[in-house]
């Protein structure tokens, strides 16, 4: 008799377990792939010197692997079924450093950490990177704000700066069509980032 309780007990748990599962929704992960810049950049003032990256976090919701989203103006939340594959300051840190190599404007570009000693100083603060719903919840687009200011790594002089923006709209109204809409979004920066360099260059630093 205990055997056949024993048996029936665990015959439900394996069916309960599996009618649980079927009922949890899938957990999605995402990443941002870096797209590769293939522009040519002529300036040769910068060619022989070396660009330093650095990461001045200014801005919560990168620095977790939580995909934000805003409503409206004031209401901010993240999609719970959703995330990206790591925070996303570290993909945005080497999408960069990706970008400002694939563009040849520099002899190359290390971060921070690095034990080499750059002539150029990049810093960097990440003003907004999210995705928008109107109030309604019937359209999105999705807002990249990056501000750059180059400095002298010798005199520390700030040599310029810029703020580069880019609004994409979202083409489906979930985390898929925010992340989709950020890598375009990114794409556009980075690739004004390297006429913005280009041009300083251009000038003779």
């Amino acid at each position: 008799m205990m055997k056949k309780i024993l048996f029936y007990t665990l015959i439900l748990l394996f069916v309960s377990g599996c009618s649980l599962q079927t009922k949890v929704a899938a957990h999605t992960q995402y990443r941002l792939q870096t797209t590769k810049q293939t522009q040519i950049f002529a300036a040769n003032t910068c060619k022989e010197d070396l660009l330093g990256l650095k990461n001045i976090i200014s801005y919560d919701p990168i620095a977790t692997r939580s995909i934000y989203y805003q409503v409206g103006e004031n209401e901010l939340a993240s999609y719970s079924e959703s995330n990206w594959e790591s925070p996303l300051f570290k993909t945005v840190e080497s999408s960069l450093i990706s970008n400002l190599r694939d563009a040849n404007i520099f002899k190359d570009v290390v971060v921070s950490r690095s034990f080499a000693k750059p002539d150029y100083i990049l810093e960097y603060s990440v003003g907004e990177f999210i995705q928008h719903f109107s109030e309604d919840m019937k359209s999105s687009y999705v807002l990249v704000n990056i501000h750059f200011t180059l400095l002298d790594n010798k005199t520390s002089k700030l040599l310029y700066t810029t703020t580069i923006e880019k609004k994409i709209p979202a083409k489906t109204l979930d985390a898929k069509g925010g992340v989709i809409a950020l890598q375009e979004a990114l794409g556009e920066v980075m690739k004004d980032t390297n006429i913005w360099l280009n041009t300083q260059c251009e000038k003779g630093l």
